[in-house]
């Protein structure tokens, strides 16, 4: 089997590349960052595509379409860096692709992945809605559906979590913390790392606020509410909020990419020297978050799913497995669990990164 590499570049601090598709039609696009082929190279290897789809199902060795919504997050780099191992050492192929958070993109890598037959489709989406009929497509193509993130419809599976809840265990985290650290008659400052355009992540900010106002109500404020879906961003972000209220000490971010940035704002900031009263809580625990809590730095606790990048690389590629495999889940929706990491085990589940 003529076999393709499809190399895709990552930017930001959590640089990253070879989360790729090998096969002998791997579906690629310039607009998703990946090399094409030329229309000749193409309509050469194309018709021993087709005959190879029923050998390579019979004997398991799978072709599975992954799109993603950003790999410029080192929680999304980090988890399918893992995932690439696993595909790789099954055998199956494999196309890993990000179509930057534009849905246009993420259309253009379904219709590639059918007309490319694979046995199965991830879709992280970037809109759930705009991609609903095109999934539906697979399915009546026969091929396996599922969902990282979104309760969809025309899926076989939907790998979600509850992030309101999920928003809540985070700003509970920091609401303690602001209790501990904040006599009466002080008032913390509040950061928000968030991505409202994405709308779980606007549940999860939600949730945020929620837990704040509930537990720690009357001894903080929220100064900032800022977007910071990959690192770089919340570093320019956090810079230009302690720029403009230099006495804010607590980050609340939707995920690692904000985590990592006001962390890094942070440092700078204080020289390295992390004041108690100061904290970032934050969702995905990725191997950075883990090494900021267990060396003492800004970020305080993390609250993570699975309990590192490879058991989560572990647990997906399980579902991929069953679902290639004609299993049928009693429910349409599996909800993830939450699981906070802070100084207490961090060391535990930073050993997992090893």
């Amino acid at each position: 089997m003529k076999k393709r590499i499809i190399s895709l570049a990552l930017v930001g601090v959590m640089a990253f590349s070879g989360l790729v598709g090998c096969g002998a039609k791997a579906p690629a696009q310039e607009a998703a960052g990946a090399k094409t082929e030329t229309a000749k190279e193409a309509e050469a290897v194309a018709e021993p595509a087709k005959e190879e789809v029923a050998d390579t199902a019979a004997a398991d060795n799978f072709k599975v379409g992954i799109t993603l919504q950003s790999l410029e997050n080192s929680y999304w780099a980090g988890v399918f860096g893992e995932v690439e191992k696993l595909l790789k050492e099954k055998g199956w192929e494999y196309t890993i692709l990000a179509c930057n958070d534009n849905s246009a993109t993420q259309i253009q890598q379904i219709e590639n992945f059918i007309t490319n037959q694979v046995n199965l489709i991830m879709v992280h989406p970037s809109d759930p809605n705009a991609i609903e009929d095109y999934l539906k497509q697979a399915r009546d193509a026969g091929i396996k559906v599922m969902c990282w993130d979104d309760a969809m419809t025309n899926t076989d599976l939907n790998w979600i979590l509850d992030n309101t809840k999920l928003g809540y265990v985070i700003g509970q985290e920091a609401a303690n913390f602001i209790n501990e650290n904040y006599p009466d008659g002080s008032v913390a400052e509040v950061a928000i790392m968030n991505y409202p355009q994405t709308p779980i992540l606007l549940e999860r900010e939600t949730g945020i606020l929620n837990a704040l106002e509930e537990i720690a109500g009357g001894k903080y404020k929220v100064v900032a509410q800022q977007p910071a879906l990959d690192a770089q961003a919340a570093i320019t972000n956090m810079e230009t909020i302690l720029q403009a209220n230099p006495d804010t000490k607590i980050v609340c971010s939707i995920g690692a990419g904000g985590d990592i940035g006001a962390n890094q704002a942070f440092m700078t900031k204080m020289e390295g020297n992390i004041p108690d009263d100061m904290g970032i809580f934050s969702a995905d625990a990725t191997q950075q978050q883990l090494e900021a809590i267990v060396n003492g730095e800004a970020t305080r606790a993390s609250v993570g799913f699975e309990g590192s990048n490879k058991k989560t690389a572990e647990a997906v590629v399980d579902l991929y497995e069953r679902l290639l495999n004609g299993e049928t889940f009693a429910e349409q929706n599996l909800v993830r669990p939450l699981l906070v990491i802070d100084s207490s085990n961090a060391a535990e589940y930073l050993a997992d990164y090893k």
